[in-house]
């Protein structure tokens, strides 16, 4: 029962029992003034008093009534508050608040590694930008972003990072081998074991075989608008996909956008 039809129901019981308090009264003064001004009416007397006592016993009556039936209501409010048709309605459902299963302000982190847009950069530039901020942070080794082409449909390589091959990365289609079937999936693939020759680094130490690579999908309106492959020495832990699941979303958009204000290179 909301706190209005309490407050109404309150009121009808209190005006009731007052006016029953005054019919009392004045029933009882008249009876009392007719026996002092007329003692040998003793029928009328009689009818006085059954009519006061039925006063009395009705407004006993309604009384606890009234208070049985306010109880009773009081009794069902906590039942119907919690009932199934009061679960399905989403207005009258606790909304719990998001908690990030880890300690990372994704908003924090994209200022770092998103750099703002500059008009006069090229694409292919702006995203090299991108793969060298993600290296410093990550302790990334290798990377390589690759962007659909619209018309012909394939991945191309937008830009790369301690890419040593002579050529640039051959584009491939969704489907096609590891980053092809994380563009059709369009989930995040944390690879443990890279196969043998699949990426290696130079450097003035020697040749080395990274054995950690995470190849991330870059989503727009569900749909995978890019790839980026990270390559590491150190293993890519459960709370460096999370962040890069969230963290993609923001570099998807800011591609996107650089693309459509100066063009693909």
């Amino acid at each position: 029962m909301s706190m209005d039809k309490k407050d109404r129901y309150r009121t009808i019981i209190i005006i009731s029992f007052i006016l029953l308090i005054i019919c009392s009264v004045i029933l009882f003064v008249g009876l009392w003034n007719k026996l002092s001004m007329n003692p040998d009416v003793r029928v009328g007397n009689g009818l006085y008093f059954l009519v006061f006592a039925i006063v009395i016993l009705a407004s006993a009556i309604f009384i606890l009534h009234l208070l049985e039936e306010n109880r009773e209501s009081f009794t069902r409010e906590p039942e119907t508050a919690f009932s199934d048709d009061a679960a399905d309605t989403p207005s009258e459902q606790s909304v719990e608040p998001f908690v990030a299963p880890y300690d990372v302000d994704i908003d924090i982190l994209a200022d770092t590694i998103v750099p703002h847009i500059d008009l006069r950069e090229s694409i292919g530039d702006y995203a090299e930008r991108i793969l060298l901020n993600l290296a410093r942070h990550f302790e990334i080794v290798q990377g390589i972003i690759f962007l659909k082409n619209a018309k012909t449909q394939e991945f191309e390589s937008l830009c790369t990072f301690a890419y040593t091959s002579g050529k640039d990365p051959a584009p491939f289609k969704i489907g096609d081998g590891i980053p092809g079937q994380v563009a059709k999936n369009k989930t995040l693939m944390n690879l443990t074991s890279i196969p043998e020759g699949y990426l290696q680094i130079e450097s003035g130490l020697g040749n080395a075989s990274p054995d950690n690579l995470l190849i991330i999908p870059l989503l727009l309106n569900k749909e995978t608008i890019g790839i980026i492959e990270l390559a590491s020495f150190h293993t890519i832990d459960k709370e460096t996909e999370w962040t890069f699941q969230n963290l993609s979303k923001i570099i998807g958009n800011a591609i996107i956008t650089k693309t459509k204000t100066t063009g693909k290179k």
